[in-house]
């Protein structure tokens, strides 16, 4: 049974790359079997355990206490609809925090791999599909009377440019789980360097990595994941010492020089100048639009700040705000009509409407509590380049709901089960 456990885990891990219905489906069969042979006393207390499971209280009580007395059965029916539903997705956490055999770790590592892979190979072919991938696919089955066709870009040398999103159905979806791996195949390619050894083959992994990424153009990503690489070389260079920052600069030169002289003659085509000025600080269609995202959010936490207005009532709650403040503010009266709604376009702030300020509280606990663990100096070890994204998904959550999204939240929930896992075996020096 046990061999059963961990090859369902490897197909959830590697199906995130694939679809977000498979991948839970997976989850749930090794929920299944984790609680079969494991049992929730193989559930570790750690600070990080803690917090994450802190968070999912508090969307509960939040849940049961905004329940209508005249409306139970029907509300609780309708919680598939609600972000409480995201508890399952912790589930992904708990399978992966109590690996304890070696081998298992290994499978897993590779499905991390895997995974990786996937998101390339997609990424990449889906640069020259007119149509969505996933729709390739999902018309095999059923046709769907839904836009199949991806977002052009415009014709490189003859070629048609088009939004990479793998299999996924939105780009930030994709970029979301993208960002997690970015600083993996960054400092990947800065250890070869340093090591010699296979600098051309990790040179064209990161190279493709970063066309799919400036393609993608999903600015909240791009974001966390500098902050991530940053976050790496802090502990690389001046917590574990791996580098100096003299042969940093050495090893750093011709990478910089090679995307700065290709940044600078795609500037010039007129397909790759519209993924670029974005970039550099041009302004984008929904740029204002968060501020109205968010001006009509902070209302509903001044409101109700303690447990918040509920999971799965966010779009009911926010019609009400905005029809007030398009009566205040008449002459904005047509942005708060046609803005985005079904989210805050911020994770923090989308927590604390919903879940009260202090469920915020402890999610930026939990991201601190990582972000700490990751940079403690007392662990000899040179394998948290793969985790330092776990840091970059909080940072690209200012901007986006990350974590309300379950194609990105069940890969960041499955990292973090697997850092989690690498702590608990880790000795001091």
């Amino acid at each position: 049974m046990n061999r059963l456990f961990i090859l369902f885990l490897q197909i959830s891990i590697v199906s995130c790359a694939i679809s977000v219905s498979l991948s839970q489906l997976f989850l749930f069969f090794t929920l299944i079997l984790y609680l079969i042979t494991k049992g929730y006393k193989s559930f570790r207390l750690t600070a990080i355990s803690m917090l994450s499971l802190g968070i999912f209280i508090l969307y509960g009580l939040s849940f049961f206490y905004h329940i209508p007395n005249s409306e139970v059965w029907t509300y609780i029916a309708a919680i598939k609809g609600t972000e409480f539903k995201d508890v399952l997705l912790f589930g992904a956490f708990l399978v992966v925090q109590n690996l304890n055999d070696s081998e298992e770790i290994k499978k897993i590592e590779k499905a991390f791999w895997i995974l990786l892979i996937v998101l390339l190979i997609s990424g990449f072919i889906s640069i020259f599909s007119p149509i969505r991938l996933s729709r390739l696919i999902s018309d095999l089955f059923k046709p769907s009377p839904t836009w199949k066709f991806a977002h052009h870009y415009g014709d490189l040398f003859g070629v048609g440019i088009h939004l990479p999103i793998g299999l996924m159905n939105t780009h930030l979806t994709f970029a979301g789980i993208f960002l997690l791996f970015a600083p993996f195949l960054f400092f990947r390619f800065i250890f070869s360097i340093r090591d010699r050894k296979n600098i051309l083959f990790h040179f064209l992994i990161l190279f493709l990595f970063g066309m799919i990424a400036l393609l993608n153009n999903a600015r909240s990503a791009l974001i966390g994941a500098s902050v991530s690489i940053a976050i790496g070389f802090i502990d690389l260079l001046f917590i574990q010492k791996y580098f100096s920052i003299k042969n940093t600069l050495k090893l750093l030169g011709i990478p910089i020089l090679a995307i700065g002289l290709t940044a600078s003659l795609l500037f010039f085509n007129e397909t790759m100048a519209k993924t670029i000025q974005p970039l550099l600080g041009q302004e984008k269609h929904t740029d204002s639009g968060r501020t109205f995202i968010w001006s009509s959010t902070y209302p509903m936490i001044l409101a109700n700040p303690i447990l918040g207005i509920g999971p799965g009532n966010y779009g009911k709650e926010v019609e009400v705000v905005r029809k007030h403040l398009s009566q205040k503010y008449k002459d904005l009266l047509f942005f708060f009509e046609v803005t985005q709604r079904g989210h805050a376009h911020n994770d923090f702030l989308h927590i604390a409407a919903i879940a009260g300020l202090p469920a915020l509280l402890i999610y930026i606990a939990l991201a601190s509590v990582i972000c700490y663990k990751l940079l403690q100096p007392k662990f000899s070890r040179n394998d948290n380049i793969l985790f330092y994204g776990l840091v970059g998904f909080f940072f690209a959550g200012l901007f986006q709901c990350y974590f309300q999204d379950d194609e990105v939240v069940i890969v960041f929930w499955y990292l973090l089960g697997f850092f989690h896992l690498q702590l608990s075996n880790r000795k001091p020096e």
